[in-house]
């Protein structure tokens, strides 16, 4: 199923949800947002701690109550941990207000915690194995499967309490519709996994009953309150408190061979997951939760404030009203003791290859880092070294250009460049109108000794009542051209105040050539006219003359022309 959907518009690259992911299960590359599902454990803490919300658990809501309108029998399994998360006067005031929404028949999942704590005892008692393990945390079981399968061997074959309670209320409840309530988000995962499909339902979490409640307007104080269908029993209520198979002493009360380590968080689960892989552990039974807290921190838990001392306060006092195993069995009047609880754990083999060291060192360089030195492990891309970005930039699930020392070194690079190389003359002033900075432009101009000019006042060098007016008004100066006849230049003067770091900042454009040229250009401008005009009168008074000279010459020739014509006619009149 697709556990967590991104919406990429609400997505603002903080990668707060990678730095939180203990197995780096995210893709960031490009436009690419995704949760990629093989390395995933299900724990939905990058859900929690996203501060934009761009992460989306998939909800039954919906069709829970879709099933309630059906009218067919909804039942409810709630996990014991309902009583540290909601605030009530009495814990029973759930079961009226589930009613309420409509559910028929509503139990605590404690129920299948005990029948999961018989077979567990039932195991330990043989104790064939080296070391052992329980949980009933499916990101736990995730974990191993999928990062230290070869602990499988050590998992005990047992399903969890909301398995084992939704078959039992299948095998008693005919055409049943199921749903957990609980703190676990990693709970809807396991509810579709194959090996016990169709055993739950549907699975809301805490945090989206509370909102159900108050579209609902359901205040659980003001509730009459309603017993459970059935009672549980005190060790089953304990199970998110780590559970009770043991003694405080750290020995099992089953079989004293083993010693009992409890763990709570991700952290601690890998390192003592590490210890088992290298071999450190000899006949220990150890129970692991990838929450910190156990269930009562799950992700799932409404987010109202309440700190963790607060809800294990509250559930404490929950477990200390329940009943024994004896009294309750008097009570359920029903028998479980021919369940199939076996679970299979099988290794999940990663699709992703392992990156080579040469491609490591390849990305790395890419990353600019091309020494042990430049490996800062700042943790500010999401990954907790260097080495590991560069991995999942290997393996395709991360950019190598988003690693923020990188970035800011070739920002900073590239801000010395221009610094260094603008024609324009820089000087940075402190608010004093002392110089902080200048660049090789100003010392050209102004400093052409190359002096230390540090913490001098900028009067030595250049008026400095424009620079105060700045100062003073905040106001900048943009385009204005002031002429420096002391070193027979003229510049386009810019100052700008920098509020932020109360600094004042001078740009000086030498426009003093360009002004040579803008003379130069219009004295040839001018010559030109000037040559043009005397060409064209020129041209004028030969043309005239031209004309003058034509207009006697025709005359001349009309002259000859009419004589020449006298003198044939007068040679016809002699025939």
């Amino acid at each position: 199923m697709s556990f967590i959907d991104f919406d990429k518009e609400k997505c603002d690259e903080c990668y707060k949800c990678l730095r939180t992911c203990p197995t780096k299960a995210i893709a960031f590359l490009g436009d690419r947002r995704e949760i990629i599902n093989e390395l995933c454990i299900k724990c939905g803490r990058c859900q929690v701690v996203c501060p934009q919300g761009a992460l989306k658990i998939a909800q039954d809501l919906d069709k829970v109550k879709l099933a309630i309108r059906s009218d067919r029998r909804v039942i409810v399994s709630i996990a014991p941990s309902f009583a540290s998360a909601f605030p009530m006067d009495d814990p029973s005031q759930i079961v009226t207000a589930l009613k309420y929404l409509g559910f028929t028949h509503v139990e605590e999942t404690a129920i299948g915690a005990e029948v999961v704590s018989q077979a567990y005892e039932a195991f330990i008692e043989v104790g064939d194995k080296k070391n052992l393990i329980t949980t009933s945390c499916p990101s736990a079981n995730y974990l191993v499967e999928q990062y230290y399968p070869e602990s499988i061997k050590f998992m005990l074959p047992v399903v969890s309490p909301m398995i084992a309670h939704g078959k039992l209320l299948k095998e008693r409840f005919e055409n049943a519709y199921v749903v957990f309530i609980g703190p676990c988000m990693a709970k809807k995962v396991e509810a579709e996994g194959f090996q016990h499909r169709g055993v739950i339902d549907a699975v809301i979490t805490f945090e989206e009953l509370r909102d159900w409640f108050a579209s609902e307007k359901v205040t659980l104080s003001q509730l009459t309150p309603t017993p459970f269908d059935h009672v549980s029993t005190k060790r089953g209520c304990a199970y998110p408190l780590g559970g009770s198979l043991f003694k405080s002493d750290f020995r099992t009360r089953i079989n004293h061979q083993y010693k009992y380590v409890r763990v709570d968080g991700i952290e601690e689960c890998k390192d003592i997951l590490d210890a088992m892989r290298k071999g450190a552990l000899d006949r220990y039974c150890i129970e692991i939760n990838i929450c910190s807290g156990s269930c009562i921190n799950g992700p799932g838990m409404p987010a109202d404030g309440t700190c963790h001392f607060e809800r294990e306060m509250r559930l404490h006092q929950y477990v200390d009203t329940k009943k024994t195993l004896k009294e309750a069995r008097k009570k359920n009047q029903f028998d479980f003791d021919h369940l199939d609880l076996s679970k299979t754990f099988e290794a999940k083999n990663l699709c992703y290859d392992i990156a080579t060291e040469a491609d490591i060192q390849s990305a790395l360089t890419r990353m600019g880092k091309y020494t042990k030195q430049d490996q800062l492990n700042c943790g500010a891309c999401g990954y907790d070294t260097c080495r590991e970005k560069a991995k999942a930039v290997v393996m395709g699930i991360s950019d190598g250009q988003m690693c923020m020392p990188y970035l800011r070194q070739k920002a900073e690079s590239m801000q010395s460049v221009i610094f260094d190389s603008t024609p324009n003359s820089i000087v940075i002033l402190d608010h004093d109108l002392m110089i902080r900075d200048v660049n090789p432009a100003f010392d050209q101009a102004f400093n052409p000794e190359s002096s230390p000019v540090k913490d001098f006042p900028i009067a030595a060098f250049l008026d400095e009542d424009l620079f105060q007016q700045v100062r003073d008004t905040k106001e900048n100066i943009l385009g204005q051209r002031i002429p420096f006849p002391s070193i027979h230049k003229t510049f386009i003067v810019n100052i700008v105040f920098l509020e932020k770091d109360n600094l004042i900042l001078g740009i000086l454009a030498d426009v003093t050539q360009a002004e040579k040229n803008q003379v130069e250009l219009m004295r040839v401008k001018r010559e030109t006219i000037m040559t043009c005009q005397n060409v064209i009168e020129k041209q004028m008074r030969v043309a005239q003359e031209i004309a003058s000279l034509l207009g006697e010459t025709t005359a001349d020739t009309k002259i000859n022309l009419n004589h020449l014509k006298d003198i044939v006619l007068a040679d016809e009149g002699d025939f």
